[in-house]
């Protein structure tokens, strides 16, 4: 009976807690924003409020959508980017409800959905395959047979690591890979939380609490058990969590210098220790290399100290309870019920989840990335619209040698170098040219018509991962080749700088429609702005640190580098002064980046823009605003706060106040809440 009394008061408590966060956000007052009120916070904005162009342009554009949006059932915001992200998913859902496709590739897909959907056998099988996972973890007696457990057992049938290795770009030299060794993720994310919790840790560390109980509960194991675990995972990653660069440093544009650490062979043997780093290599199949790339080396100094006996427990715990985040989505519908009300908690979601059929399509695509995309691209993406967007692409690129050559601080040298860099950028637009080089001919497993099951394929296609990662080791690094992140049926454009590439998907173009119907104002408002955003991030605080062959080199000269960072250090303070609401602080260092290319984005295409005759520019701005339109609750902004991207409106307001174009037009002065003296604006491009 205490057993029992006990253990339901640690449930209480944790429902308490998040209790406690809910009634702090309640109590905050999200409209006491400076210099603007956030519009995109769920109940800001109401039919008095009042707008004015010259005081909040993101609110007097976006009033009536924001007070129109409904956030779809199981999602925490609604605005265009969520519209254009549930399309591709419903987009993928349809390509699987039409008739089995041809192709080896396609079929895979296939194949995996109806796994996915098959509910009656997930249901059959049940938590029996991660109870096996764990009872082989709890098995484990001696910190010698937890080495062995890792060097012995295929990754695959691993139920958790401590580390995270693979091969990855050589910063040094991009033509080739190199083995990096990272740390794993934390359960509340952010190693910061472990020493200063948060607002947004305390409600991810009990309401992870809470999946937890509920998924050990279901293994076998007793409430209080189960309690006791989730605490001694905590208080282990407690431990690791000074040695690892909290989010503040790995969001900054430093931590990719800071990452860099290469070691020989024989360091790396001598840093590890007794973990088994190198061991679990050469088992997995990697070839030993003359060089590692170790992001945090304190990291990897720190778990060797802590690889002990006395520490088996908490080790042992901390990959149990690590493995119900990771294999709950697996299992049956209890299981995935709960990761998804997990979600909903963190997020703020309220209303249900997304329908299965869309979580379904979503991790088709990040487990089988290449044969979706191809599927995808064939079914809805066109030429016509690649090449129209290719032309534009040049266009900007064209514009861009104009601002370097204009840019004042640079000196002829740096100068030379950077236009060098931007002619080397390769454009990649909507869809690879070829798909041969994506092929997955060798990977295969059963169907659902087949008596396959989904806990199978999970482990066929994760061990067919491991084997292409150690193939690449083995090649000569093919630029031209799409890396994973640029998914064509992703909703997404980046900059890769040790690709020196930029990546136009073609989800992210496919929400505007017929691209040769579009007016130049909605056009650049909505595509070239990101497209100039992107060519931006060559120059930025952390592309600048990469030379146009895409190898980690400081191109620049002394005195260029002084006056690049003076100029991100305004842009940086700018940013600090923000607060998005009452008592929040914003981190100008995290956002410079993006700051900075939202910025140069928008200077490219106004450049392109004074050169056409009879631009619309009320049509651009307010398209412009448009897009970046967004509705979320205050737990989803509460997250992306501490995003590398500013908020929405931010993107939308901080941008236009710095250009000319836009105070002149709405006739903005000082007084206003949109004007920003020159003396105060941002020019680094």
């Amino acid at each position: 009976m205490t057993k029992r009394i006990l253990s339901l008061l640690m449930c209480l408590l944790l429902v308490a807690g998040m209790a406690a966060v809910a009634e702090e956000a309640a109590q905050t007052d999200y409209t006491a924003g400076t210099p603007w009120m956030d519009p995109d916070i769920l109940g800001n904005v109401t039919e008095d409020t009042p707008t004015d162009p010259k005081d909040n342009f993101a609110l007097y554009v976006n009033k009536d959508s924001i007070l129109s949006a409904e956030m779809p059932s199981g999602v925490p915001a609604a605005g265009p980017s969520i519209d254009a992200e549930l399309q591709t998913f419903y987009d993928m859902v349809d390509m699987y409800k039409q008739d089995a496709p041809e192709g080896h590739d396609a079929q895979l897909a296939y194949n995996l959905y109806w796994l996915l959907m098959d509910w009656d056998s997930r249901n059959a099988v049940g938590v029996e395959p991660l109870k096996q996972l764990t009872d082989k973890v709890e098995a484990i007696s001696s910190i010698e047979e937890m080495s062995r457990y890792l060097v012995e057992t295929p990754s695959e049938e691993q139920i958790h690591s401590v580390w995270q290795a693979g091969g990855t770009v050589n910063f040094n030299d991009s033509s080739s890979m190199i083995f990096a060794v990272m740390p794993k993720e934390l359960m509340l994310g952010d190693a910061g939380e472990y020493t200063q919790e948060t607002q947004l840790g305390t409600l991810t560390r009990e309401a992870t609490g809470v999946f937890v109980q509920k998924m050990l509960v279901k293994l076998g194991y007793t409430e209080e058990e189960a309690a006791a675990k989730y605490q001694n995972c905590l208080d282990f990653e407690g431990m690791l969590a000074p040695a690892m660069y909290p989010d503040s440093v790995k969001k900054s544009p430093e931590y990719i210098s800071l990452i860099n650490n290469i070691l020989t062979l024989d360091e790396m043997k001598a840093l590890q220790g007794n973990v088994p780093i190198l061991e679990v290599n050469t088992a997995m199949g990697y070839p030993e290399m003359d060089q590692y790339m170790v992001g945090e080396p304190e990291y990897i100094k720190k778990l060797n100290e802590l690889w002990t006996d006395e520490n088996l427990t908490l080790i042992k715990d901390c990959f149990i309870v690590h493995g119900m985040t990771s294999y709950a989505s697996r299992l049956d519908r209890e299981c995935y019920d709960w990761q998804q009300e997990l979600q909903n908690t963190i997020s703020g979601t309220s209303g249900g989840t997304l329908p299965d059929e869309m979580k379904c399509s979503g991790t088709v695509s990040s487990l089988l990335k290449w044969p979706v995309a191809q599927l995808y691209s064939e079914t809805y993406l066109k030429q016509e619209d690649k090449e129209r967007i290719a032309r534009m692409v040049e266009e900007i690129r064209a514009a861009y040698h104009g601002i370097l050559n204009e840019a004042d601080w640079l000196t002829e040298e740096t100068r030379a170098k950077a236009i060098e860099k931007l002619e080397a950028i390769q454009k990649n637009v909507l869809y690879p040219d070829s798909w041969e080089p994506y092929s997955c001919e060798e990977l295969n497993f059963a169907g659902p018509q087949e008596g396959g099951t989904l806990w199978d394929a999970y482990m066929v296609i994760d061990r067919y991962g491991v084997q292409e990662s150690v193939k690449l080791m083995e090649e000569p690094l093919d630029h031209t080749k799409w890396p994973d992140e640029a998914k064509p049926n992703t909703y997404n454009c980046f900059y890769m700088p040790n690709y020196n590439g930029i990546y136009i998907l073609g989800a992210y173009t496919r929400p505007l429609g017929d691209i040769s119907a579009l007016s130049d104002e909605e056009l650049y408002a909505k595509l070239g702005v990101t497209i100039g955003h992107e060519f931006s991030h060559a120059f930025d605080p952390t592309g600048s640190q990469f030379d146009k062959d895409g190898n980690m080199n400081l191109w620049w000269t002394e005195e260029d580098g002084t006056a690049f960072y003076e100029k991100t250090a305004k842009l940086v303070a700018f940013y600090d002064a923000i607060q998005p609401w009452e008592g929040q602080s914003y981190d100008g260092n995290i956002v410079s980046g993006e700051a900075c290319a939202d910025l140069a984005g928008m200077k490219v295409v106004l450049r392109i823009a004074a050169e056409k005759e009879g631009f619309d520019y009320d049509a651009f701005f307010r398209a412009y605003a448009e897009n970046y339109m967004m509705v979320m609750t205050p737990e989803l902004a509460l997250q992306l706060s501490a995003d590398t991207h500013p908020l929405n409106y931010l993107r939308i307001n901080v941008v236009l106040q710095h250009f000319d174009e836009f105070l002149n037009l709405y006739d903005i002065h000082e007084g206003d809440g949109m004007y920003l003296a020159p003396e105060d604006r941002v020019d680094i491009w």
